[in-house]
């Protein structure tokens, strides 16, 4: 999970109803929920906080399913070209 950050041109923002990565450039968004959005917060984060330790924080889930939800999320983010390392 360490190390990754959003691909260059791309800005993360908080919404209502979690998040949304956007590319001012192609005039592409992704929705995010809010459990993504506080993953992506992480990752955007200065000094990259822990996306586990956010989430668990922050929502009523266990270090477990919590670690297993993230991977399969930057899987996804990583398959689109939004992540990198």
């Amino acid at each position: 999970m360490g190390g990754l950050t959003l691909r260059r041109g791309l800005s993360f923002a908080e919404t209502a109803y979690g998040g949304v990565i956007l590319d001012m450039r192609r005039g592409d968004y992704w929705r995010l929920n809010p459990v993504g959005a506080a993953v992506v917060a992480a990752l955007v984060a200065d000094g990259g906080a822990d996306p586990v330790a956010a989430i668990t924080a922050q929502f009523e889930i266990d270090v477990t399913t919590a670690r297993r939800d993230i991977d399969e999320l930057l899987d996804r983010l990583r398959d689109l070209g939004l992540v990198v390392a």
